[in-house]
This record gives C-alpha cells, structure tokens and sequence, in this order.
C-alpha cells in the first residue's frame, strides 16, 4: 500500500513530487527496484477517503502516520474515528500531540521525533531535509536549535530504522 499525503499538511507539494502517491506508475516502481534492490508491491493503496474505508471494513488493519493530524483534518471526523478505532495498531511519529492521538487502535505508538527546527546530528554528520514550496523551488531545511531531547530521532531516521529491522 502506497502512503497517502493529506492536503494542506506540512509540505504536501513536494510529497507528490518525490512520488508518494497511492497509485504509483510502473515505471516509477520499476526504478525503485534498481536503485534500492528491493522488490516493491504493485498492489495500489488507497487515498484518504479509501483508507477511511478500508480502516472501517478491517481491511487496512495498521494506520501509521508520519506527522499531522489526520482525524482532525479529514472530511469525516466521525467516520475517521470509527475507523481508527477498528485498527489493531496506529503509529503516529509526531513533533507534538494533537486531537489525531487520543483516537487510535487496539494498540497503539507516539514515537516522538526532531522538529525541522531542531539539529539532526548523525555519525555522518548534521542532517537537513528537502522541502517544496508552492512555486515548485526545492530548499534544504537544517534545524538550529538543539533537541528536546538526546534520545528523538528524525522523520527519516525513525522510518529507516523500522526499515532495517524489518526488511531481510
């Protein structure tokens, strides 16, 4: 299944971009298996209102969320509820809590990570990430400030991580 950005999200332009779509074309998943040497799954995802859905009907049975507030920010907040309730897992990696936590699955996991505005320090050194603005302009986004906390991790540090440990 594909990710799904939500609209009005934290950098949603550059989202598409870079290829997160529920329903990516051939020739895009082709070259992710010969970059990255890994097989990846042809089958479409869902989009929201698809995955509100499919969450209802048990069968999307994880929701993981990469920052947001998608209970919140969806066009139907009741149905989204009865949805993520129907999860046996949702998984939100947050800058911060919102109204999208307290409604969730059998189990669920905040994993709290690094702000943008926050230093991403590494064993290969300070990291930054790419953002997309509104007239198509790519810039590199480094934070200044440094961590809450010595133990958060960034966005994609927290998704490579899982990637790792679950991937042969």
């Amino acid at each position: 299944a594909g990710a799904c950005p939500v609209r009005g999200h934290s950098n949603v332009q550059g989202d598409r971009t870079m290829g997160i779509y529920e329903k990516p074309a051939p020739a895009f998943l082709d070259r992710l298996e010969q970059v990255f040497g890994i097989q990846v799954p042809r089958e479409h995802g869902y989009d929201t209102v698809g995955a509100i859905e499919a969450m209802q009907q048990g069968a999307a049975r994880v929701f993981f969320a990469m920052g947001g507030n998608f209970a919140a920010a969806t066009p139907d907040t009741a149905a989204t509820w009865a949805g993520l309730r129907q999860c046996d897992l949702t998984v939100h990696v947050t800058t911060k809590l919102n109204r999208s936590h307290v409604v969730h699955g059998k189990a669920a996991l905040i994993l709290p990570c690094l702000g943008r505005t926050e230093v991403d320090q590494q064993a290969g050194g300070t990291q930054g990430v790419t953002v997309e603005d509104s007239m198509s302009m790519v810039h590199m986004s480094a934070g200044i400030n440094p961590p809450a906390s010595p133990h958060l991790l960034s966005e994609p540090a927290i998704v490579a991580r899982l990637a790792e440990a679950t991937l042969p």
